[in-house]
């Protein structure tokens, strides 16, 4: 487990809680989530993968985990997709949102995955530094619970959940392959519904 990188996050997740709950409460609370995850993407994560040689180190070869991994992962998110569909049919959301949110998508599940499974785990983990690094994704996510008029389907306990298990699956497949490329394509699919039923919720 990289330390040095896991010490820098620790530390701006505080930080990043101050610029979700100011961006959501100086303008517009959707626009603001998203300059608060801009600010997440290009101010934490991209300097911290740069620094800790991430795009060098980390391998990004597509190789599957078990057939249970990629089954969980599939269940995972075609039942996000599905809540993304319904979201859609009661808002349907404007080509540039949409193209904002693909956008958005790509960003995060690839910067994340390169950073918390190539960066911060490393090949030869134990399972006490799996487990820590998991636990420390998750709680990136309590940033995002400062946000102010965002509604998030099932609240707090839902978003922490869902990235707890979610990273669980992506650490796991990530020891089991050697590689991020999976848990990038599934990161990057899981993000693409996700932020799609985020955005019908709060987009007005």
């Amino acid at each position: 487990m990289d330390r040095p990188a896991s010490l820098a996050v620790l530390v701006a997740i505080p930080f990043l809680a101050v610029v979700f709950y100011l961006s959501t409460r100086m303008m517009n609370p959707f626009w603001g989530y998203a300059l608060g995850l801009a600010v997440y993407w290009f101010i934490v994560l991209m300097p911290l993968i740069l620094w800790r040689s991430g795009f060098q180190t980390a391998r990004f070869a597509l190789r599957k985990p078990s057939p249970v991994f990629v089954l969980l992962n599939l269940l995972l998110i075609a039942g996000v997709a599905v809540a993304a569909v319904f979201g859609l049919y009661q808002n349907m959301l404007p080509l540039y949102v949409l193209i904002a949110v693909a956008l958005g998508a790509l960003l995060n599940g690839t910067l994340e995955e390169v950073f918390w499974r190539g960066v911060v785990l490393k090949d030869n983990a134990t399972q006490k530094e799996q487990i820590g690094q998991i636990a420390l994704f998750t709680s990136w996510h309590i940033a995002l619970l400062f946000a102010s008029g965002i509604v998030v389907t099932g609240g707090a306990l839902a978003l922490l959940a869902g990235a707890a298990f979610a990273g669980t699956l992506w650490t796991f497949g990530r020891m089991q392959t050697g590689t991020i490329g999976f848990g990038i394509l599934c990161h990057v699919g899981l993000n693409l519904f996700a932020f799609t039923e985020l955005a019908t919720k709060n987009f007005v």
